[in-house]
């Protein structure tokens, strides 16, 4: 017997988790639905951002079918329904093909987020590899510009250092630099290798730059599909053990079949075997003769 109070405490468990979970199922059903709006099937990245935030809500509707499922039980256990109430096995139905759906949902999401990872990746390397060649044509064409400045004001009729000082203005040159620019007065062909050093100096560093952001992008690759791809495995996992558990809710047995035992046939009564009399004796006699 369950008294009062149990029952009282039952009830409201029960409408709780009936709400609970009707809400948590529609507001991702819904969330679900506004993620692929507006459609962009061609770019990986609307892809990629499609599936990541598909199976990490892929818990929510879990939750909800739970907590109907818990909240069916209450019902049960409160009196207030039996097992055969036509409502009760609706939503038992209804929560069964729900889980089924989105099993097979997390099961197609492991390798369609695989393949769009692996695309916006190529896409990312793409960028990366547009990016260092740009950068090296500014890297190139700021070198030729400050070439020609040093070349002009070399081979200038005035005092190199009198341009030199027009052109900075009033920012000072270091001791170094002062000493570059002598040798460049001194030597004016010094201004190709110095040139030279800088332009590798400069091309190794966007190299550097351009491999670093390659390997950031195909390890962040590797761990997306480690990561999601569990995670929609294991939610994959959970929906299909419940659609399995309940495949057979709602559904009547059939009757079980009755053989009929074969009557067995009357046997024939047994017939006495009739013996053929002995043949007589021989006789001693002479036979009868006329």
């Amino acid at each position: 017997m369950i008294s009062k109070d149990s029952k009282t405490s039952l009830a409201l468990a029960s409408r709780g988790l009936k709400l609970a979970g009707t809400v948590l199922i529609l507001v991702t059903l819904l969330n679900f639905i506004l993620l692929m709006i507006p459609p962009n099937f061609g770019s990986p990245n609307w892809w990629l951002n499609l599936t990541s935030q598909v199976i990490q809500q892929g818990i929510i509707p879990l939750l909800g079918i739970a907590a109907l499922l818990a909240a069916i039980g209450c019902e049960v256990v409160m009196g207030n329904a039996s097992e055969t109430d036509r409502w009760l096995e609706t939503t038992k139905t209804r929560m069964v093909r729900l889980s089924l759906l989105l099993g097979i949902v997390f099961l197609i999401l492991i390798p369609t987020h695989a393949l769009a990872a692996v695309m916006a990746s190529q896409q990312a390397i793409a960028n990366i590899d547009r990016e260092a060649e740009a950068s090296l044509e500014q890297v190139e064409l700021q070198l030729q510009q400050q070439q020609q400045v040093y070349l002009g004001i070399l081979e200038a009729d005035e005092d190199p250092e009198v341009l030199l000082d027009d052109l900075l203005g009033e920012e000072p040159l270091t001791e170094e630099q002062l000493a570059q620019f002598q040798e460049f007065v001194e030597n004016p062909q010094t201004i190709d290798r110095q040139i030279q050093s800088l332009r590798t100096s400069l091309v190794e560093r966007v190299q550097n730059r351009s491999s670093r952001a390659k390997e950031q992008s195909r390890f962040g690759v590797w761990k997306s599909i480690a990561r999601f791809g569990l995670t929609s495995i294991i939610l994959s996992t959970c929906y299909l053990n419940i659609a399995f558990v309940g495949r057979g809710i709602g559904k009547k047995p059939k009757p079980a079949k009755v053989k009929k035992r074969r009557q067995p046939k009357p046997s024939a009564p047994p017939q006495a075997k009739t013996r053929r009399p002995n043949p007589p004796p021989p006789s001693d006699d002479p036979p009868f003769m006329p």
